[in-house]
Order: C-alpha cells, then structure tokens, then sequence
C-alpha cells in the first residue's frame, strides 16, 4: 500500500561524486537496489550513456559498471583478500579447472595499492577492521572496472581518521573517472566530498543542490 518510490528521476556524470540525501524512508536505498540490480522497477526506465539498459541482476549491473557497496558489508570473512576480490570470477588452470591463485594475487595487488591499503592479498578478511575490509569491497569494485560505485552508509561503522580516509578516497575515485553516489545522514561529510546532492522526500523528488550551493540547512530544508 506504500508506494516507494513515485516518477523518480537521477542522473549522475562521469566523475562526479553525487549526494543522494533524505529521512529514513524516503526511497533512496530502494532506488539504489533498482539501479544495482537488486529490486525490478514497477516502470520507468534506466539509462546508461544515454542508452536504455535492462538491469535485471546484480549481474547485469556489473557488467554495465554498477558496482553497489552495502551498509552492512556481506562479507566471507574465511576468505582472503585476492579471493574475496574475484569471488565468482576465478580464473582457472589446468585440465581440472583449478584456481589459479598466483593470478588472482598478482591482479589484485595493484587495487590495493591503487586505494592505499597497505595490506598483502593473502590475508583473511576476519583479520581486518571494517574499514579495510570496506576497502576490500572497493578494490573488487574497482576491478569489475566499475564506472558508478553505489556507497550506502558507508561510514556508519568507522571510526572519525577511517572515515576521513574513505572521503579522501572517495575524491581520488572521482578524479579518476569514477563516479560515486554517495548516501548518508552525516552532512557534514556530504558538505566535504559532493559535487552535487538530490534529495527524495516521500519517494519523490525534493530538489537538488550544486557544489555552491550544499550547506546543513539547505540540505535539511529539502529533506523536511
């Protein structure tokens, strides 16, 4: 009887990073679920480079570079780093399929040091804090060569220096050609790393905000 999300529009371009802001409620995570595969839309359309797209799975989302990082990282944690960053995607040796480990390590190596994370692609996820295991999940992002990485909440478990970090990274990204759609209650870190904010109040559209205009109370105004 509720309905989500009502003649929605968003855009984002290329290295931009874009804000997408509202109460809880508002349809933001629902909207990002469509546009990462993981919900169908009821209608309406999604467009990449300006060509209609079927986005039926997360699959599909990857291959046209939608990479979604979640709020709550779903995570082997048994697995190490290279594992973890070509999970479904081994590339195998030999007469029987084996996966071929020397590979995946050598191809993820320079993810790592792509993001700054000083750690070696054999270790085990359940031996990293959140943050780095954050990380992880953008390095995997980054070699499906995600062109939208979809960030939920991202800093709802990390400490004030990882956070500041991940907004650091988050820039790096967008000067590289990434764009990033970026939700949070925190805006105050939307002041600092958005280009643009589009805000959905009650599954609707509110507005939107340019750099120069992204302040706490403009945000807030539209959100309420």
């Amino acid at each position: 009887g509720v309905i989500a999300l009502d003649n929605v529009t968003v855009e984002v371009t290329k290295g931009e990073v874009l804000a997408l802001c509202g109460e809880n409620g508002a349809g933001k995570s629902t909207l990002m679920k469509i546009l990462g595969g993981v919900y169908q839309p009821d209608e309406g359309e999604i467009k990449v480079d300006g060509q209609p797209v079927k986005i039926a799975n997360v699959t599909d989302a990857m291959k046209y570079g939608i990479a979604f990082i979640h709020q709550e990282l779903n995570v082997l944690d048994n697995l190490d780093v290279a594992a973890t960053v070509f999970l479904g995607r081994e590339p195998r040796i030999g007469p029987f399929g084996l996966i071929d480990r020397k590979k995946i390590h050598a191809d993820t190596q320079p993810f790592l040091e792509r993001l700054g994370l000083n750690i070696s692609s054999r270790t085990r996820l359940d031996r990293l804090p959140i943050a780095q295991q954050q990380m992880v999940e953008i390095a995997k992002a980054l070699s499906l060569r995600a062109r939208i990485i979809i960030m939920d909440e991202p800093t709802s478990s990390l400490t004030l220096t990882e956070t500041e970090r991940l907004l650091e990274l988050t820039c790096e990204l967008s000067k590289q050609g990434v764009s990033v759609i970026y939700i949070s209650h925190r805006l105050g870190e939307i002041e600092n790393c958005a280009d643009r904010v589009a805000v959905l109040r009650d599954g609707k559209n509110a507005g939107q905000l340019s750099k120069d205009e992204i302040s706490h109370d403009h945000i807030v105004s539209l959100m309420v």
